[in-house]
């Protein structure tokens, strides 16, 4: 009975080292040196925004068939480029304050036709049993390029409930 536990104990403490060794804090400890080098940064290429078309307001929906969730849907924004070599990455985002929720959806804009993209966020689910009929929310899009992290359009929008 004590080495089956030993056993299990260990086969927890392993999973939980691997899911940390390699999980969202890779990016703060590099295990190749080739991963530190300058050609991460210059590969991403550079967008130069021209203008955003952000939605007038975002929705929270009922699940179906009465589950106790709500799902969380935005409208695309219209990006339109002024530039855009190589492969850069935008990030559409919403963030409402009041729920404590923030999402976001990353693009990377590779062999993207003409000077206008539809960023899309990837429709979320909250589970929540009580919420008021509106909420102010906040969408931006970040774009990451050779030249770093830059916000380069927010909006504030209602966010509706249904």
């Amino acid at each position: 009975m004590h080495r089956e536990r030993v056993a299990i104990v260990a086969v927890c403490v392993l999973i939980a080292v691997t899911a940390v060794a390699f999980g969202p804090l890779v990016t703060a400890f590099s295990l190749d040196e080739s991963a530190d080098t300058d050609t991460g940064g210059q590969d991403r290429g550079s967008v130069s925004i021209e203008s955003v078309g952000f939605p007038e307001t975002a929705t929270i929906e009922p699940a179906s068939y009465g589950a106790a969730n709500h799902y969380v849907t935005v409208p695309a924004a219209t990006v339109r480029f002024h530039s855009l070599t190589g492969v850069p990455m935008l990030v559409y985002q919403l963030r409402i304050e009041d729920l404590g929720m923030q999402l976001g959806t990353v693009h990377f804009l590779e062999r993207i036709e003409g000077q206008t993209y539809e960023a899309t966020l990837e429709p979320a689910t909250l589970a929540r049993d009580q919420l008021d009929e509106e909420y102010t929310g906040e969408l931006s899009v970040v774009v990451i390029d050779a030249s770093g992290r830059r916000m380069v359009a927010n909006r504030t929008v209602a966010v509706t409930t249904g």
